[in-house]
């Protein structure tokens, strides 16, 4: 039981060692053609192995949702009524996209199934900035 125990201990705090930099979040978007933010590439450079990256990774993709969440916003004001129809259109389709992609990668990482891990995580990431990426030059031209 005690090594358990120690090992469950030494998680935690690999884990919070890098989590204080994780929950720092920039203050702007990364320019146009960075995906990630300095933040969460800070944080994975600081990681000690996948457990410490965890935390930057959840974190960056939340991040990146808001961002994405934030320009669609500002974007759909800025349109014409037609224009928003045609947002909304697209936009459930790369949420469906999303989906199907993240069940395409789990299934090429983990093709006996299991639990989805830190790779599928990334690849969201990049798929969410990539998007995010889309609105604001489309943003950008309004």
């Amino acid at each position: 039981m005690k090594p358990i125990r120690i090992a469950l201990l030494a998680l935690s705090l690999g884990a919070a060692s890098c989590a204080t930099t994780a929950s720092e979040t920039p203050e702007a978007p990364p320019p146009l053609g960075q995906l990630e933010s300095k933040t969460y590439l800070d944080c994975m450079k600081k990681a000690n192995g996948r457990l410490e990256q965890a935390p930057c990774i959840q974190n960056e993709k939340a991040w990146q949702l808001k961002q994405l969440n934030l320009l669609y916003k500002q974007l759909a004001g800025k349109l014409s009524e037609e224009q928003r129809k045609s947002l909304v259109t697209s936009q459930a389709a790369w949420a469906t996209f999303l989906d199907n992609e993240r069940g395409f990668a789990t299934s090429v990482y983990y093709p006996q199934g299991g639990s989805s891990d830190l790779s599928v995580s990334t690849n969201e990431i990049r798929w969410i900035a990539q998007r995010r990426q889309q609105l604001q030059l489309h943003l950008d031209l309004n």
